[in-house]
């Protein structure tokens, strides 16, 4: 995998550009292997903390589009994971307007029911067809408290969790439409790197301009307008459900794009 031309914070324990370029084994490879990638780009993992990670698998189901997980007011008695396509965080409104208050990519996690039983403030919905596990609370609990390490690279998931909502609120608060749009498609970069899922500045892309929108405080029409100008600019090409960044450091000037909170 190509790395990002991005620019990446060092994490106290280890860099994670470290992770994109050690093999994972064999016990990794399939739909748990992001969320090592990602875990161990926040603690160093051990052998035993990988295989422990790679029995989540069969908590692994395929499903399908615009699949709620988890519903608003309802408390969850499992953890969720995400291991392909893409799910959202988001609130309605009565009028059924949606905001979206992130992203959920591969190796992308929800504990708070597994942890807590508390009732959600928002809903977990998917957007893409994918592959979703849902590991029960004791079989999670039993995991962290045997494996610390993963305990210690949750808790730091969690932590970039929250600085990057502080950053979409700054996004949609205090960017113009390109801005925002332009600091998202850098986010995304980045995060789809730390996971082994950025080939020359490529990633798939598999969302509509309505979700876009709903994330960036926009409306689709805007949407589509800011993104031919960043085509016309020369910054991205989009094709499909594939994106390039042509010119990521003009894209992350543009959006004002730094990678230490992730």
């Amino acid at each position: 995998m190509a790395s990002s031309t991005l620019k990446i914070a060092l994490d106290p324990v280890k860099s994670r550009t470290d992770c994109r370029e050690w093999s994972l084994p064999s016990e990794a490879v399939g739909p748990i292997g992001a969320l090592v990638r990602k875990l161990d780009g926040y603690a160093v993992l051990r052998d035993e903390d990988r295989k422990a990670l790679a029995g989540l698998a069969s908590y692994v189901r395929s499903v399908g589009r615009y699949t709620v997980l988890v519903e608003q007011e309802c408390a969850a008695d499992h953890a969720l994971i995400v291991c392909s396509g893409f799910a959202c965080r988001y609130k309605r409104r009565i009028s059924g307007r949606r905001l979206i208050l992130a992203y959920l990519i591969p190796g992308d996690h929800c504990d708070r029911g597994a942890l807590y039983g508390y009732p959600l403030d928002h809903t977990i919905e998917t957007l893409t067809p994918g592959q979703i596990a849902k590991v029960p609370r004791g079989h999670y609990l039993d995991m962290l408290e045997g494996h610390p390490r993963i305990a210690l690279a949750f808790q730091r998931a969690k932590l970039a969790e929250e600085a990057t909502a502080r950053e979409w609120m700054t996004n949609i608060g205090m960017r113009l439409g390109p801005e925002r749009m332009a600091h998202l498609l850098c986010e995304l970069l980045e995060r789809h790197g730390s996971i082994g899922q950025v080939t020359n500045d490529q990633f798939d892309l598999p969302l509509t301009q309505a979700d876009l929108a709903d994330a960036l405080g926009l409306t689709s029409v805007h949407v589509n307008r800011v993104l031919q100008a960043l085509r016309r600019d020369g910054l991205i090409a989009l094709r499909g459900r594939r994106l390039r960044i042509l010119a990521p450091r003009r894209l992350s000037e543009l959006g004002e794009f730094e990678a230490r909170y992730l």
